[in-house]
């Protein structure tokens, strides 16, 4: 293969960051802004799932969690006695939306999102989707929710999952970026519900943004927005480029390219890496059907 370069297995960076987590201790990461960190590191988690807590007087809950009584009542110790006026969930994987359910019961707040996905497209996926979480209130992109200084404006990013959603607070500068962009690892993009073109256009949203900190699901905070989703463009083609020379010189099969191009992987994670080559071929079938360029996405997301 032309391209030499290996990034660091997800599984050794997971271990480290598991090492120095504080799981249920609220943390600030920038002024009026927690994290609580939820027990449940796994593969695709890294350390486990980030629930942040946002605002002065008043909060939001953002990214909820899974639910687990642990971390509910670690999220509620750090809301302490103020009125939380919306939970905002990002996507419905089981380690983000599960825990909006008793949170809400508890806060009297109202539940925020895309929107519930079908049965007809559940069906298509053996992921661990949340099939019950249906917000109170459904937003599309560019919908604003709150006034002041603690306003949010919610950005559809779908290409990792369908219902994706990335929450900004326009007067902090700061971007909540769910799945779509971490601080650990390379996002999973795993057909029918994942699809790499989309992931691309989300990816130019997310860096259109112009974010100072950009806080993800899974990982640490991003100091550098800009330079992290350069980084993720970079390896994306990086992997659209091995993919395609293996087509190239007749190899087709998913396994047999994750044997050639990745490294390090758990067995779970093998999976999820068939996955992801299959989104770099159906988008090469899809770009050599429609004679379309061999991959999409704007090259400023690099600068």
């Amino acid at each position: 293969m032309s391209e030499t370069f290996r990034p660091t297995p997800s599984p050794i960076v997971a271990e480290s960051l598991k090492q120095s987590a504080k799981y249920g201790t609220p943390e600030q990461v920038a002024p009026g802004v927690s994290v609580v960190l939820a027990d449940n590191a796994k593969d695709y988690t890294g350390p486990g799932t980030n629930c942040y807590v946002a605002g002065d007087e008043r909060v939001w809950i953002i990214d909820p969690g899974p639910d687990c009584d642990t971390h509910i009542s670690a999220v509620m110790a750090a809301v302490a006695d103020r009125p939380v006026d919306g939970i905002f969930v990002t996507h419905t994987h089981m380690d983000h939306s599960p825990a909006a359910r008793p949170l809400a019961a508890m806060t009297g707040a109202r539940t925020y999102g895309f929107g519930r996905l079908s049965s007809d497209i559940l069906a298509l996926t053996d992921e661990d989707v949340d099939p019950d979480f249906d917000p109170d209130v459904a937003l599309g992109c560019g919908g604003t929710v709150g006034n002041g200084s603690w306003q949010v404006q919610a950005l559809h990013t779908p290409g990792h999952f369908p219902n994706h959603m990335c929450y900004l607070l326009p007067m902090q500068n700061i971007l909540f970026s769910g799945d779509h962009v971490m601080g650990w690892s390379t996002t999973v993009v795993v057909p029918p519900l994942g699809n790499l073109a989309e992931y691309m256009e989300s990816l130019e949203k997310i860096r259109s943004c112009d974010a100072a900190l950009m806080m993800p699901s899974h990982g640490p905070v991003i100091s550098n927005p800009v330079a992290r989703v350069a980084e993720i463009w970079h390896h994306r083609r990086m992997r659209h480029r091995q993919v395609a020379e293996c087509v190239a010189q007749g190899i087709t099969d998913p396994a047999a390219i994750v044997d050639l191009i990745y490294e390090g992987l758990t067995p779970r994670l093998v999976s999820a890496a068939k996955g992801c080559v299959e989104a770099h071929l159906e988008h090469l079938a899809d770009t050599a059907a429609s004679a379309s360029p061999a991959f999409l996405g704007n090259p400023a997301a690099a600068l």
